[in-house]
C-alpha cells in the first residue's frame, strides 16, 4: 500500500485527468471564449524565425500521423488521422529523427463561406491556423514561431490563399509572445458563446485596424 507522501503525485495526477475530462464535457455544453483575432494577408506581412535548434518542417501524411507519438500521448494518433480525413493540412517540426511540434491549418475550399471549428467562419479562398504544440522538452528554443513562419508561406504559396487567420486565446502568453514575435497583426478581440454544440453567440470586443 501507497503511503500519504507517494499517493500525493498519484492523486494529483488523476485529479488532472478528472478535472481536463469534466471540462471537456463541460465545453460541449457551454463555453465562452475570448480571443484576438490575428489577420495574414500575404507571406511578406511575416518574419521568418530560426529556432535555436536544426529543425525540418515537414507534412503530416496517414504514413507518418503516427508519430506524434514522440511527443504526445499515444491516444492523439486517432486525432490526428481523423484531421487528415477531414482535408485538414498539418506539419511536423522534426528534430534529430523526433518529432518535436506541429501545427494544422484549415483551407475553405468550396465557394461559398464555411464555419470550422464550430465557431469560426471562413471565406472562400481563406485559411485558418490552429493548435500550434511543441513538446514540453523543447519549449523556448523557437519551435513555435519557426513552424508558424514555415507554415504561412508554404500555404500561401501551394494553396493561393486570399488569407490567413489565427486566434489566440486572451489568456494564453506563450502564444501571445509567439505571434508578436513572428509579426503577426491584431485584427479584433473577440467573444464567442456557444452551448451543446452550436455557436449561439459572437460579439467583436475591440477593433484593432
Amino acid at each position: 500500500m501507497l503511503s500519504k507522501q507517494e499517493s500525493r503525485p498519484l492523486n494529483k495526477l488523476i485529479g488532472i485527468v478528472l478535472d481536463e475530462e469534466r471540462k471537456i464535457r463541460m465545453q460541449k455544453i457551454f463555453w465562452i471564449y475570448e480571443c484576438y483575432i490575428y489577420v495574414i494577408n500575404g507571406p511578406n506581412e511575416i518574419q521568418m524565425v530560426e529556432p535555436k535548434i536544426k529543425c525540418k518542417f515537414i507534412p503530416i501524411t496517414l504514413d507518418n500521423c503516427h508519430r506524434v507519438g514522440d511527443f504526445r500521448e499515444e491516444s492523439r494518433i486517432s486525432q490526428y488521422r481523423d484531421k487528415l480525413l477531414h482535408k485538414e493540412i498539418g506539419y511536423f517540426a522534426e528534430y534529430e529523427g523526433k518529432m518535436i511540434g506541429s501545427y494544422w491549418a484549415t483551407i475553405n475550399k468550396t465557394e461559398v463561406p464555411r464555419v470550422v471549428k464550430t465557431y469560426f467562419r471562413l471565406m472562400p479562398n481563406e485559411g485558418l491556423l490552429h493548435d500550434n504544440v511543441v513538446s514540453e522538452k523543447f519549449r523556448g528554443m523557437g519551435v513555435g514561431p519557426f513552424m508558424t513562419s514555415s507554415m504561412i508561406p508554404l500555404l500561401f504559396k501551394e494553396y493561393g490563399l486570399s488569407r490567413m487567420m489565427t486566434d489566440i486565446n486572451v489568456k494564453n502568453h506563450a502564444s501571445l509572445r509567439m505571434a508578436e514575435k513572428v509579426g503577426l497583426r491584431i485584427d479584433r478581440r473577440m467573444l464567442y458563446v456557444s452551448a451543446f454544440g452550436r455557436l449561439i453567440l459572437q460579439v467583436v470586443l475591440k477593433k484593432y485596424v
